[in-house]
């Protein structure tokens, strides 16, 4: 092909490239000007093609990004081995100042030129615009960065949080009264808090309430992560007001369904959480207890390998609290022996299902306390866990969990 021909080629090609804001070149190493210049380089450049050379070319880059073979490349090291016939492509991104001063992106695509012995002479090529893919980019990577800063810092504010809500359900009492000497206690608790995400909804608070009795409080409210989390720490403010009515149950149980329905009532959202409150006496053992729409807590008899629920008197449910407004909650009783346990939990343990999507369920759940209830209750309520992840075949639990067991110890003569 002759150099009229080739020229009216690369006029044809360069006319296609200016609808996409680009300019073709044509290069000859050793020459110090274009062969071809397209005229759009005036649009990118602000110089004409008669005046664009490649020393002016290489004057104006302020920064490149050499892309493909040539990535992390200096330019004085990319043009060496394009000129070498070593590369055979050459991409990169430039940043150039245009005659008016301005900055502008531009992408520098081109192959290597050979002669008939397979030299390397020059180069053809297309300079595209893409300030506005750049401005895009940057923009899109300013806001990547600002979202994973607050991403970090939300990351930190429930890290926090979560342990503010450790601290609070680890500071639950031992043992009650709390000052008494080792193999004197009354009352000796043991909790497990498994929560499913950072933070949870299910908590228990342990309350003295006299010298002789004291108040257990199990909740689990409505879903699990931050939302449930906030409605745990409402509760428990509620709680702590509540504690001059706590020596009675029902009336406890009424005021805290009475305030979260107050606070909550206009909210579209259904929010509410099931409870349980008890109040033990470490005289006779008698237990007075109120129950939301919360899990039956179990009631364990080692002396007589015996197992059984702690029943309301009339054996009706009462619903979770949020849910009827102004509803008169009943207290009933129960009688804790020496040696006897309670143990109480929220659904997240026997709800918790394997890969057929079969639940553990409260059945497998007793059963399993049944057979083990010569286990000290830390080491029951552990094996419990355990016998739960091998059902699910899952060291998670999808939702929160959280046991406390209640024992009366045996009082030496």
């Amino acid at each position: 092909m002759g150099k009229a021909g080739l020229q009216m080629n690369i006029e044809d090609f360069s006319r296609a490239i200016e609808q996409g804001c680009g300019a073709a070149y044509r290069r000859v190493f050793n020459s110090p000007s274009y062969e071809y210049m397209g005229s759009y380089i005036k649009e990118i450049t602000g110089y004409d093609p008669s005046e664009v050379t490649p020393e002016l070319w290489d004057s104006l880059i302020l920064r490149a990004e050499h892309k493909g073979e040539l990535t992390g490349m200096e330019l004085e090291e990319a043009n060496r081995l394009v000129r070498s016939g070593q590369v055979d492509r050459w991409q990169a991104d430039v940043q150039i100042r245009t005659r008016s001063g301005e900055t502008r992106w531009v992408t520098d695509m081109s192959t290597v030129l050979r002669d008939e012995s397979g030299q390397c002479f020059g180069c053809l090529g297309v300079l595209l615009d893409i300030t506005e893919r750049k401005q895009a980019e940057k923009e899109l990577a300013d806001l990547a960065s600002a979202l994973r800063q607050r991403n970090e810092q939300m990351e930190a504010d429930l890290a926090m949080a979560r342990k503010v809500q450790l601290a609070l359900v680890n500071g639950n009492a031992e043992q009650f009264p709390h000052s008494a000497q080792a193999g004197d206690a009354r009352f000796c608790f043991q909790q497990r808090y498994l929560p499913a995400a950072m933070l949870a909804g299910d908590f228990v608070e342990i309350i003295p309430i006299s010298d002789r009795e004291v108040g257990v409080f199990i909740g689990d409210v409505m879903g699990h992560g931050v939302r449930a989390a906030l409605l745990t720490t409402f509760l428990r403010g509620l709680i702590e007001e509540l504690i001059p009515v706590a020596a009675d149950p029902a009336n406890l149980l009424g005021k805290l369904n009475n305030g979260l329905r107050s606070v909550f009532c206009r909210s579209d959202d259904f929010i509410f959480a099931t409870a349980c409150f008890l109040v033990c006496d470490v005289e006779s053992g008698r237990v007075v207890f109120a129950n939301a729409g919360h899990s039956k807590p179990l009631s364990l008899h080692p002396g007589t390998g015996t197992l059984g629920f702690m029943e309301r008197r009339s054996g009706a449910n009462e619903p979770a609290i949020g849910i009827v407004p102004g509803f008169k909650y009943s207290n009933s009783e129960h009688s804790l022996a020496e040696g006897d346990s309670l143990l109480l939990y929220t659904d997240g343990l026997f709800e918790a299902s394997n890969t057929a999507q079969h639940m553990y369920g409260e059945e497998r759940m007793r059963g399993f306390v049944r057979d083990h209830l010569d286990l000290d209750s830390g080491l029951l309520i552990d094996r419990l866990i355990a016998d739960v992840h091998k059902f699910t075949a899952s060291d998670h639990f999808e939702d929160d969990v959280c046991l406390l067991s209640i024992t009366r110890p045996l009082v030496a003569n």
